[in-house]
């Protein structure tokens, strides 16, 4: 229920504390509504976020936390029958309502959405093209799965009739809506950067991840746009799906060949510790190049999305050199948080956990610092990186490392994991690798894979210790990074 909403009417979020859940929560404060949360722990920057907002947060979850005269409860998709104080709420009979549902009512109607999809990039793009927005002067909003560096902060409102950025996530909505959060946003662009399997918790097989982006591929109206990444042949053929204009990018992967005919087009020249430059074309004409702060082909593909998402929203060239010159990354993507005062050692935290990811990371890494040997520690943390429909590609992912330690999932890993027979084999990935010639070795918990660590980063010469995972890694990065006597980031 969310027709006859008004501003200063209550809403309660369950799963409050999430990135999402808190940002949403921010942006209904913002609007006037009086909103409560609550979830099973609040921890920072979540926390934080939502202190600053004014909204009280109740821990755990109990029936005693919904507050009276409660209009509507907003269900975060990790909440699910059996939460007591959801079952509270449905005894009670109050309107329950999925975090999708909200946002599209509530902010983006009234709004100009950009949605930013693809099962890499998400993060780094939505938050590229807002701040390309900001730097245009433009009152845009967006709603981030991250924290960029410039932005500050996961969310903004910003004023009705202006760009909304939003990125477009393919995971379900709700317990009782398996199906993907993106297709309630409402697009007036929709970028669709790549498509690959994942999530294999939700999704049976490839088919039906294709067949997810190609309804959101339906969505935008005859005056949108629907950008598309070329070099991502699943992307690309979602082309005869749509029922507005459609634009195509392309930034080949290091080593590969330029797509033909795509409208816009980029390759990445390499400045070392500075960064990049994106030479571009639109239409086979050449436009100044876009330099700034990013390493590899994937950041630069990213970068070409965004800008030309922001062309369509009417944002000048000018403007998107600029944001790509000032633009500072997203935390936990590529993220130094320590360095020795030589630089001669580096801990480095990112969010990669699927092949391509890390294989987008490694590459960026050695453009980054390019005299530094690789060693790569990796929690396969999330349901598909756990299981064992990515064994080959995992070892052929990471032939860029120096050394590849696994982390066990005992060392931090939670939530549903695969059957026996269907899980990733760690001890047969590091065997595989050893093979290929790159030194591995599996963990079992976190007190040794920071011992391990701080002996691995005892090299020679230069060394980035690279520590890949879509969660927190149990804290493993930062421990280690003290160990290591680190003062940083560097």
């Amino acid at each position: 229920m969310i027709h006859g909403l008004q501003s200063g009417d209550r809403l309660h979020i369950l799963g409050v504390a999430g990135t999402a859940m808190a940002s949403l929560a921010g942006l209904l404060a913002r609007l006037g509504y009086a909103v409560t949360g609550s979830d099973q722990g609040a921890y920072p920057p979540m926390s934080t976020l939502l202190e600053r907002e004014g909204i009280p947060v109740s821990t755990p979850f109990r029936p005693a936390n919904l507050p009276p005269g409660v209009r509507a409860v907003v269900v975060g998709n990790a909440i699910s029958r059996g939460n007591p104080e959801l079952e509270a709420a449905l005894d009670l009979g109050l309107p329950l309502v999925s975090f999708p549902e909200t946002l599209r009512e509530l902010v983006l109607r009234t709004r100009r959405p950009l949605v930013v999809a693809g099962t890499h990039g998400k993060t780094t793009t939505t938050s590229l093209a807002a701040w390309m927005l900001r730097t245009a002067g433009r009152d845009s909003g967006f709603l981030v799965g991250g924290i960029a560096g410039g932005l500050g902060t996961s969310f903004r409102l910003g004023a009705a009739g202006e760009p909304f950025v939003v990125e477009g996530d393919e995971y379900d909505t709700a317990y009782w809506d398996k199906g993907p959060k993106f297709l309630h946003y409402l697009p007036e662009v929709a970028i669709i950067g790549n498509v690959e399997f994942d999530h294999a918790d939700i999704y049976a097989d490839f088919a039906a991840v294709r067949r997810a982006f190609s309804f959101l591929a339906r969505l935008p109206p005859r005056r949108g746009l629907l950008l598309l990444g070329a070099d991502s042949p699943a992307a690309a053929a979602l082309r005869s799906a749509a029922h507005t204009t459609v634009e195509t990018f392309s930034v080949p992967a290091s080593g590969g060949a330029p797509v033909e005919g795509v409208d816009w087009a980029g390759t990445v020249e390499s400045l070392g510790a500075r960064g990049g430059r994106l030479h571009v074309t639109r239409g086979g004409e050449p436009w100044p190049a876009l330099e700034g702060p990013f390493w590899g082909w994937a950041s630069g593909r990213n970068l070409l999305a965004a800008a030309a998402a922001s062309v369509r929203m009417g944002v000048e060239w000018e403007a998107i050199r600029e944001a790509a010159r000032s633009f500072r990354g997203v935390v936990r993507r590529l993220e130094p948080i320590g360095a020795s005062t030589d630089r001669k050692l580096r801990v480095v935290r990112d969010f990669a956990h699927h092949p391509t990811a890390v294989e987008a990371v490694l590459d960026a890494a050695g453009r980054r610092w390019p005299a530094a040997a690789r060693v790569v520690v990796f929690e396969p943390r999330s349901f598909t990186s756990r299981s064992s429909v990515f064994q080959g590609r995992f070892a052929a992912a990471f032939a860029g490392a120096s050394h590849v330690l696994l982390a066990a999932p005992a060392a931090g890993s939670r939530g549903r994991r695969p059957d026996r027979d269907r899980s990733l084999d760690l001890d047969r990935l590091a065997s595989d690798l050893a093979a290929g010639g790159i030194p591995a070795e599996v963990g079992d918990d976190a007190e040794e894979i920071v011992a391990r660590s701080v002996e691995l980063a005892d090299g020679p010469g230069e060394t980035v210790l690279l520590f890949l995972s879509n969660g927190h890694f149990g804290g493993i990065p930062e421990a280690t990074a003290r160990a290591l006597s680190l003062p940083g980031p560097g």
